[in-house]
């Protein structure tokens, strides 16, 4: 999506040159950062969120393309492309009509100024898988993470299984949610002319439906307003509750201990 955004931050294009890890708020979590301008790497060195920091991410190391619309001689034509910042170097050049390789290269990087760009009026069906299977956990912790360019649009999800089965519930990141969670810093791509700010939403399994994942079926129309979104998503499985032969065979431990230490106590 294309729009420019008219609300920018003076103060925020210039803060990152004096500090460069910056911590920022959205969506229920916060993005710590590493941040000079938005030309340049924007780069996720950890998330906190209710007051736990993690950094254990798993990041997406395939992409199936089930539909992408051709891009055409129109430059407003197609729909899923690479983009990154003007002053960005990596993963490699932005292209307008990505092959799925590409889009893994992009998507698979703890670079948040490496995304996907949306024309407006073109629609895709991708399939990325992570690095890792994600489980649910009982930590209070989202596992997926989304910051999208513009805080204008949506995006439809829904969880694969490892053969690459759709399962769950289809959800869709509306506007409404990204657009009323700014993320705390801007980037500038080759598609755009300035910065532009970044929104954010977190997403916990249980929204899905399931409570395991290796992949989303990442979709988008005409009437979801062009996503440019990045996604990560958290392979922990932090403070996961013991299952009960676990919790007896720990307990059956704990009362051999007692006793042999009781026994010694009586025989001296």
């Amino acid at each position: 999506m294309k729009i420019k955004n008219a609300l920018i931050s003076i103060s925020l294009l210039f803060a990152g040159v004096a500090v460069n890890t910056n911590s920022a708020q959205a969506a229920g979590f916060v993005s710590n950062i590493t941040y000079t301008d938005p030309t340049n790497d924007v780069t996720l060195n950890s998330i906190t969120q209710n007051g736990t920091t993690f950094n254990d991410f798993s990041f997406v190391n395939r992409t199936i393309i089930q539909y992408n619309t051709p891009r055409t001689d129109d430059s407003n034509s197609g729909a899923a492309s690479t983009d990154r910042g003007d002053n960005v170097y990596t993963p490699e050049l932005p292209e307008e009509t990505p092959a799925a390789e590409a889009i893994t290269a992009f998507l698979g990087t703890d670079n948040l100024n490496n995304i996907i760009d949306t024309e407006d009026v073109g629609s895709f069906i991708l399939d990325v898988f992570f690095d890792r299977e994600i489980v649910q956990d009982n930590s209070g912790l989202d596992s997926l993470f989304f910051w999208e360019r513009g805080m204008n649009s949506d995006l439809g999800i829904q969880a694969l299984d490892a053969s690459g089965n759709v399962i769950g519930d289809f959800k869709r990141i509306t506007e409404t949610r990204i657009g009323s969670n700014y993320a705390g810093f801007q980037i500038n791509t080759s598609e755009i002319d300035e910065p532009q700010s970044v929104g954010a939403w977190g997403v916990n399994l249980n929204e899905l439906g399931v409570g395991r994942l290796s992949g989303l079926r990442l979709t988008a129309d005409e009437t979801f307003n062009g996503p440019d979104f990045k996604l990560i998503a958290r392979s922990g499985n932090t403070a996961t509750v013991p299952e009960p032969t676990t919790i007896l065979g720990l307990g059956a431990v704990a009362a051999m201990t007692f006793l042999r230490r009781r026994q010694r106590m009586l025989q001296k």
